[in-house]
């Protein structure tokens, strides 16, 4: 899948960068309308930028002439996509000229340069080195949801005492399975995260994984603890990003109301540490959605996530404080 994606990249890669000036804000509506139809690039993308926050803020904030690089390939590729993106939403087909003695075309070059090409290159050794986190999570949960559901569900009610993690196993399996290795359950200073992968590290995938389960004791308080340990865990390898996958064993539905960007996908963001969330419903519905109605919904604020997070972190960093003396 990977590899077919990467030739049809390179396929727009080839247009984008070869065309006029007179072609390129068609060609670069055509590639953002292909990349969000795409999920993999959009999860890629999504995680690019939440790793990137100061440089989004500089892309967004700087002068339309101002030449911006970035000191890394991942900055150089958050300023590309800004810069380009807002280009390919607006009308003037010579909205990404800079000053050059050449006129349009060379202008366009040096757009191209600065923008454009350090994106492709992004999102091209992405796909090569298998880092597509998000994007495999998602995979994930659509194939539980749609072919798995009473599989998965089975493990967990054979053996509720280690049910948690019988789901954690099957789900790491799967993503083993993908290219993703992991090692699983080290331990921290605020305790043990399900999920570390350290193959690459300069940019662990840290994640956790949780029962929903609100008839019993794992209802909204235990998933609310649930994001303020992935921050935790985020604070203690010095990492932007975190993942807290739910699985949710109940005919509630899980509501958590915390921001999506436009690519969709639920993010909780504090302290510039951003938690992705993936819940995965698997729960033996007795008729189809269309005629389930409305089901109950429990739902957590982010008013309450935050008040979580704040209360939980000044509980612990005076026992951290304790411990050091």
């Amino acid at each position: 899948m990977l590899r077919d994606l990467r030739s049809k990249l390179r396929t727009r890669h080839s247009r984008v960068c070869s065309c006029g000036h007179q072609e390129f804000l068609p060609l670069s509506k055509q590639f953002f309308a292909f990349v969000e139809n795409v999920p993999v690039l959009k999860a890629v993308l999504a995680e690019l930028l939440a790793r990137n926050p100061r440089s989004v803020h500089e892309a967004q904030t700087a002068d339309r002439k101002s030449q911006l690089y970035g000191e890394t390939a991942d900055e150089a590729a958050t300023i590309g996509y800004v810069k380009w993106h807002a280009f390919a939403v607006q009308n003037n087909p010579h909205a990404f000229y800079i000053d050059a003695s050449g006129g349009l075309q060379a202008g366009l070059e040096l757009f191209r340069d600065w923008y454009v090409e350090p994106l492709f290159d992004y999102l091209d050794e992405s796909l090569e080195d298998g880092n597509v986190i998000l994007a495999t999570l998602i995979r994930y949960k659509q194939k539980i949801e749609w072919y798995r559901r009473t599989e998965v569900a089975a493990l967990y009610q054979d053996d509720t005492t280690h049910g948690e993690k019988r789901l954690e196993t099957h789900m790491c399996e799967f993503l083993f399975d993908q290219g993703l290795p992991f090692h699983v359950a080290p331990t921290t200073a605020s305790g043990k995260p399900d999920i570390v992968s350290l193959d690459n590290p300069e940019r662990p995938f840290i994640g956790d994984v949780k029962i929903f389960e609100p008839e019993g004791s794992r209802g909204a308080s235990y998933i609310r603890k649930a994001f303020h340990q992935v921050y935790r865990y985020c604070l203690d390898y010095n990492e932007s990003l975190g993942y807290l996958i739910v699985f949710n064993l109940s005919k509630k539905q899980l509501r958590v109301e915390v921001p999506s960007a436009p690519d969709g996908i639920a993010r909780f963001e504090y302290n510039h540490k951003t938690i992705f969330l993936t819940v995965i419903d698997i729960h033996e519905h007795e008729t189809t959605a269309s005629k389930r109605g409305i089901s109950e919904t429990v739902t957590i604020t982010l008013e309450e996530l935050i008040n979580e997070v704040e209360s939980e972190t000044l509980q612990v960093e005076p026992e951290l404080e304790s411990s050091a003396e």
